[in-house]
């Protein structure tokens, strides 16, 4: 189940909000306090609250038509029949007139649909309700007699009968129970969840009142998870070092406590949950729902008030690479936020008098960042929140440095990946050895009494030999290089960027294949007078431009259908090749594992 589009009608400030269309990954909603991002998201809940649009001509309740939320929602078959096989009663599904009389061949395909986007509205107090059929699979014909498919669950299976009658659909009530059960939202707000009475829960409720029973049945049936589940806890807060769940003394209630350490050794030396932090809670809820449901709409309301900066990156690092089957929608006003969650869509919420209205932007343009920057009033800052930093190339090397080295097992405790770029002090384009010394004594003294270890990862272009040698010894040895141009030289894998080529244009799927992909880099390397033999010769892997040739090969193959973007695309290429061919990585590991060596020692180099 995907969210597609939504459009929000006299609620709250908003008098219409127009179609607001969202895709795959992560969706931000950006704008000023008080413009009505949390209005937008409050509009996706479950029980849409009767909070009418009003403004000065009119303001009386009786004069305001009810709120009212246009949905569409794509859902594949296979869902829908878990729809009803949970629902333990009879379900309807229409049917054409002309196959009325082929109803389980018509139901077997329905079942089997990929896709089906189903428009749904709704006003306060009510259902979804949608047009008939609203499967849309056909066009309604007039009449009283409509043929639908009963469908009644028995026995883990379907009994399908046809039957001929009047509007029988009750899709939408299915979509809707759906909807309650596979969307969470999380408010900015403190949630007391950390105390529950004693029971069974295997699924998180969408107010995440029964956290301590769920996290009480994984740890003692699903001990994996359970772990799992702490080790990210950890990564995003280093002050939190273990958690538990106990029964309390003189009563049936279960209880979350946070460990400032990894051993638990005494119960005193832990903390009530509802005791802590509120950022602390609300990852732990949200942690819990990503990993216990297999697609979900999770949707985090101002992700930045109730997280630390450095925290925030922890998670959406998380989200991005180990949950990316979910669909995210996250409002923010923070640019850490925008900055590193990759986006799909960005929709800026703006608000003049009593209205709001919503812009999707492409923050490809010039035009948009200036007028983000405007909105939000603020710069990128660096906050330190971490024992040990290891200072890396850009936001692909923050994203991907992590996700490797995790392969093996988790980051040592408090050393965290950051990206010099997001300071504004580096560009892609420069090297100023004057400029890397002095925000190195910078950094160095700003952290001095937080941070143990710092160390610096920086890309080799064309750097010399000896030009390295003297910025890494004038560095103190805090300084390191990537041993080849970028991180691109090691993602050149046919295979994978095959793969890649066909996930962004289906029509080159079935053309474009390995050994299609191994000519074109070898014609595009001959282009550039890179003439080469092997595309795993480590001298010609040193010195390439692998971003800009596997960008021209996949323009190329796909008739520039599918482009790749470094940002967005390299952690694609990087999860298909540890997947298929994880020894092609194995030198980019031994660097990324170099690099926490020399931090969890202590030592500069």
């Amino acid at each position: 189940m995907r969210l597609i589009k939504a459009r929000i009608k006299g609620f709250q400030s908003f008098g219409d909000s127009g179609d607001i269309a969202f895709l795959e990954g992560v969706n931000l909603v950006i704008g000023q306090n008080n413009a009505g991002k949390s209005a937008l998201l409050r509009a996706l809940l479950p029980e849409l609250p009767d909070d009418r649009h009003r403004k000065p001509e009119k303001w009386q309740s009786h004069e305001l038509l009810k709120p009212e939320v246009a949905l569409t929602i794509d859902v594949s078959g296979a869902e829908i029949r878990d729809w009803a096989l949970r629902s333990r009663s009879s379900q309807h599904f229409p049917l054409p007139l002309e196959q009325s009389r082929n109803c389980d061949a018509f139901m077997k395909e329905f079942f089997e649909h990929p896709s089906l986007p189903i428009s749904v509205t709704r006003t306060p107090g009510t259902g979804f309700s949608a047009p008939y059929p609203s499967h849309q699979l056909f066009r309604d014909r007039l009449g009283p007699q409509k043929p639908y498919a009963s469908v009644t669950p028995s026995n883990g299976t379907l009994s399908i009968m046809p039957h001929v009658g009047g509007l029988n659909d009750t899709l939408p009530a299915l979509l809707s129970e759906a909807w309650k059960r596979d969307m969470f939202y999380f408010a900015a707000e403190r949630m007391a969840i950390g105390q529950a009475p004693g029971g069974y829960a295997d699924r998180l409720s969408p107010n995440a009142a029964n956290l301590p029973n769920i996290l009480h049945s994984l740890h003692n049936e699903r001990g994996d998870v359970f772990k799992k589940l702490v080790a990210h806890l950890c990564e995003i807060f280093p002050t939190v070092g273990n958690l538990s769940v106990r029964t309390m003394p003189g009563g049936n209630i279960l209880e979350v406590r946070i460990w400032p350490t990894e051993a638990m050794e005494r119960v005193e030396l832990s903390f009530p949950l509802n005791a802590s932090g509120t950022g602390v809670a609300q990852a732990i809820a949200l942690l819990t729902a990503i990993m216990t449901i297999d697609k979900a709409i999770i949707i985090i309301d101002e992700i930045n008030s109730f997280l630390h900066p450095a925290a925030v990156k922890a998670l959406l690092r998380i989200l991005q690479t180990q949950y990316a089957q979910h669909q995210y929608i996250i409002s923010t006003h923070a640019p850490d936020v925008i900055s590193f969650s990759n986006p799909t869509t960005i929709h800026l919420v703006k608000r003049e008098g009593y209205e709001s209205r919503v812009e999707p932007l492409n923050l490809t343009s010039v035009e948009a960042f200036r007028e983000v920057a405007e909105h939000l009033g603020v710069s990128m800052a660096d906050v330190f929140a971490a024992e040990r930093v290891i200072w890396v190339e850009g936001q692909t090397e923050e994203l991907c440095f992590p996700y490797l080295y995790q392969q093996k097992g988790p980051l040592p405790r408090g050393t965290i990946f950051t990206s010099v770029a997001a300071t504004g002090d580096f560009h892609s384009n420069r090297r100023d050895r004057k400029l890397v010394y002095a925000v190195y004594r910078r950094l160095s003294t700003a952290v001095a009494t937080l941070v143990v270890a710092v160390a610096f990862s920086f890309d080799s272009e064309n750097l010399a030999e000896a030009e390295k040698e003297d910025m890494q010894r004038e560095a103190k040895g805090s300084l390191h290089f990537l041993p080849r141009r970028h991180l691109e030289c090691y993602l050149i894998d046919p295979a994978a960027i095959a793969a890649f080529i066909g996930s962004k244009d289906p029509q080159s799927a079935q053309t474009v294949t390995p050994d299609s992909v191994e000519a074109a880099l070898r014609e595009a390397a001959a282009k550039e007078r890179l003439h080469i033999d092997d595309i795993t010769d480590e001298q010609w892997l040193a010195r390439v431009d692998a971003a800009k040739l596997i960008d021209t090969v996949c323009g190329t193959l796909s008739d520039q259908r599918a482009r790749f973007a470094k940002k967005a695309d390299s952690l694609f290429l990087l999860q298909h090749i540890l997947k298929n061919d994880p020894s092609r990585l194995q030198p980019l590991e031994e660097y990324v594992a170099s690099l926490v060596t020399a931090v969890t020692r202590g030592q500069s180099s």
